[in-house]
Order: structure tokens, then sequence, then C-alpha cells
């Protein structure tokens, strides 16, 4: 393992992932929104079905026809751009040069945006469609289809963007969060031992 986990390094690592995160908040994501919205109309209606999208006074919305008409608004949250300011938490405190946190962070950026597309045409083509085993269901709506396939996508997102960018950029990453996760493991397993030692002297 080339990274050191330092109590200093820790600290610091865990102070710029957190001012990261935070200034994430406040990058405006009005031209990711339309981005997102035109990307993922655009993978519908690759697949024949009839999506739009249009963005106005500050909203952006997406537009399919199916067996029902369905129009979401595409939100801040749904652009995967809170994820990406997480990643970049993760990279930019590493241990490695700034040429291969860069790529480290063009590579999660790609990635999260590639994923997030399927995610959301996904959602508002099942809300659109009445499809078996979802139509044994007896009511549904967006929400039916957003919060499980958001769940999953986002737990799979991240590992493959995780794995990814540790392969192709900064082994360093999955080194420090490997190392974070058994120092952290490790503490708690000491505490358990010393606590029933002292129990046991009792």
């Amino acid at each position: 393992m080339t990274t050191k986990l330092t109590l200093r390094f820790i600290v610091t690592y865990i102070v710029v992932f957190a001012a990261v995160v935070w200034l994430f908040n406040f990058i405006p994501s009005g031209s990711v929104e339309a981005l997102t919205a035109q990307t993922a109309a655009w993978a519908l209606n690759l697949f024949g079905h009839a999506s739009t999208w249009a963005q106005s006074d500050g909203y952006t919305m997406l537009t399919l026809v199916g067996q029902n008409a369905v129009m979401v608004s595409i939100v801040r949250e749904c652009t995967a751009l809170n994820v990406l300011g997480v990643m970049v938490g993760l990279i930019l405190p590493l241990q490695t040069s700034w040429i291969q946190k860069a790529k480290g962070v063009v590579i999660a950026g790609f990635l999260l945006f590639a994923l997030n597309i399927p995610r959301i045409a996904l959602t508002v083509y099942l809300t659109a469609y009445d499809i078996w085993p979802f139509t044994l269901l007896t009511a549904r709506s967006l929400e039916t289809y957003h919060y499980p396939i958001s769940f999953a996508f986002g737990i799979i997102g991240v590992a493959v963007t995780i794995l990814a960018v540790s392969r192709l950029a900064t082994p360093e990453l999955s080194e420090t969060l490997i190392g974070l996760m058994d120092g952290a493991m490790g503490s708690g397993k000491k505490e358990h031992e010393t606590a029933s030692y002292e129990k046991s002297i009792a």
C-alpha cells in the first residue's frame, strides 16, 4: 500500500472531502439539467419512443408519450452532479499527482453521466408503459419506479465508478478507502476486545 494513512492525512482527507461536497452545492445545475434531459430524450427516441425535452423559466422538462403521457421535471438531484461532488471530494485529497487526479475526475464525470441516463430513461419508460409484473400493483406512479431504480443505480454506479477510477487513474483511491475502512473496523474490534477483557477481569 503506497498511501500512508497518518492521522494528519486522515484529518486532511475528511476536511477536504467535506469542503468539496459543500462547495458543489453552489455550482449552477441548469446546463447539466438540460444536457441530462436532452440525452435521456435522445436515448428514448433511439429505441423508437416519442420523447421530447424543453427548458423554460428555469425548469427543465422531459416528456414521453406511451400508454400514458408522462412529463417529469429534471432537477439538480436528477443530474448526478451531487454524486460527482462526492467523487471529486474523494479524489482531490489523494496522495498522487494532479494529472492523475484530473484524469480520475474526468473518468468519474463521464461514467456517472453515462450511467445516469439509463436510470432516468428507464424510470420514465416504466411510468409511461404498463409492463408486467408492475401491472400487479394497483397504484402506480413515477415514485413506484423512481426510488428502487435510483437506489440500485446509485449503488452500482458509485461502485463501478470507484473501481474504474482506481484502475484507470488513481489506485490510491481504493487503497485509501480500504485503509480507512480497515482502520475503522480495527478500532472497533480493539475497543470490543478491550471491553471483553475488562469484563472478564471484573
